[in-house]
C-alpha cells in the first residue's frame, strides 16, 4: 500500500563534503511519519517510535547497492514492544510497532527511551532472496539515533553523528527527518571538526524543517563544499497482497485449515505493517486446504 499524496514530498539526499571525505546523508520524512500515523491509529508515543525507526532504516537504505534492503530492529521491554522498519534501495520504507497505541504511567507522555525501555538494536542487510547478515549492539538510550550512531561505531567501524526528530501537533505529524554525517577513510581531523561543531549549533532537524529549511540548506549550513550526489523521493510502500496471506494460510497445514473453517465464518488476516485487513470465508478457505496439502508434501 502506497499513500504518495502524503509522501510525495519526502526525499532523501546523499552528498559528499570536506574535499570528498565526509557522507552526509539527509531524510525528510513527514509524509511517511504522518502515513504511517494514519496506517496504524498510532498515538503520539507510537508515531514517534514508527517516524524514527522508519528515517533510521532510510538513512541506512543510503548505502545500498541495487535490489538491497536494510532492516532496523528494537526489541526493548517497555510497552511499545517491537519496532520495526524495512527500507529498500528505491527508497521505500515500511515500519510497524507491536502496540502503537502504548501509552506511558506517568511522565512525559512521548518519552520515547521509556516507551521502549531496555533491550537490543538490530540492522539486518541483505538482498531481499538470501540470507540476510545482523548486527546487534544494546540499546544505548532509546531515542533511535544515538543508537544507530554506537551501532555504526560498534559493528560497522565508523564514526557517525545522527539526528533523527519530529514535530507533532493535535493535528498530526507536521515535520519529520533526520540525517547523519561520516567520516570516510582519510578525513582531515580539523574539517571533520568544524563540521560537528556546526552541527552542534544546528537547531533539531525537525524545527529546521518545520521552519522552512530543505535538505540542501541543511548541508550548506553544515559544509561550505558539499556535494550533492543524488537526490531522490522516498515514500511509505508496503508490498502486501491477498495473495501472500493465502500462501501463508496454506503454510498452516490441511489439519489447521479445517479447524479454522469450523470455527470461523471469516477468517481475517492482517498486515502488520500497512495493517490492511484480508478476509478469507469459509468457501474460501476451503479452496486453500488443496494449497495447504502441497505444503505438506513438499515438507
Amino acid at each position: 500500500m502506497t499513500d504518495n499524496e502524503q509522501t510525495r514530498d519526502d526525499v532523501l539526499v546523499r552528498a559528499m563534503a570536506c574535499d570528498k571525505t565526509v557522507r552526509i546523508v539527509i531524510a525528510r520524512t513527514t509524509g511517511i511519519t504522518e502515513a504511517l500515523r494514519k496506517a496504524n491509529d498510532a498515538g503520539p508515543l507510537g508515531t514517534i517510535a514508527l517516524g524514527r525507526v522508519a528515517t533510521a532504516a532510510l538513512l541506512m537504505s543510503a548505502t545500498l547497492k541495487d535490489r538491497q534492503q536494510v532492516g532496523v530492529q528494537i526489541n526493548g521491554d517497555g510497552p511499545l514492544g517491537e519496532v520495526y522498519a524495512i527500507a529498500d534501495w528505491t527508497g521505500r520504507v515500511r515500519a510497524t510497532v507491536v502496540d502503537p497505541h502504548a501509552q506511558l504511567q506517568d511522565g512525559p507522555a512521548t518519552d520515547l527511551a521509556r516507551g521502549i525501555g531496555e533491550g537490543s538494536f538490530s540492522v539486518i542487510k541483505g538482498l531481499s532472496e538470501d540470507a540476510p547478515y545482523r548486527g546487534v549492539v544494546p540499546l544505548v538510550t532509546g531515542g533511535v539515533a544515538e543508537d544507530l550512531a554506537h551501532y555504526l561505531l560498534s559493528s560497522e567501524q565508523i564514526n557517525s553523528a545522527v539526528a533523527i526528530g519530529e514535530l507533532l501537533t493535535a493535528e498530526g505529524v507536521q515535520a519529520s527527518g533526520g540525517l547523519f554525517v561520516q567520516a570516510m577513510p582519510g578525513a582531515d581531523d580539523a574539517q571533520v571538526s568544524l563540521l560537528v561543531e556546526r552541527l552542534e549549533t544546528l537547531p533539531p532537524i525537525a524545527d529546521c524543517l518545520s521552519g522552512g529549511m530543505t535538505p540542501k540548506m541543511i548541508m550548506d549550513h553544515l559544509s561550505d563544499d558539499s556535494e550533492v550526489v543524488s537526490e531522490g523521493a522516498v515514500e511509505f510502500h508496503c508490498p502486501c497482497t491477498r495473495e501472500e496471506f493465502a500462501r501463508r494460510l496454506c503454510m498452516l497445514g490441511e489439519d489447521e485449515l479445517k479447524k479454522l473453517t469450523e470455527e470461523l465464518e471469516v477468517v481475517d488476516t492482517e498486515c502488520h505493517f500497512c495493517r490492511s485487513i484480508y478476509s478469507f470465508d469459509r468457501e474460501q478457505v476451503n479452496a486453500l486446504i488443496y494449497g495447504a496439502r502441497m505444503y505438506d508434501l513438499a515438507d
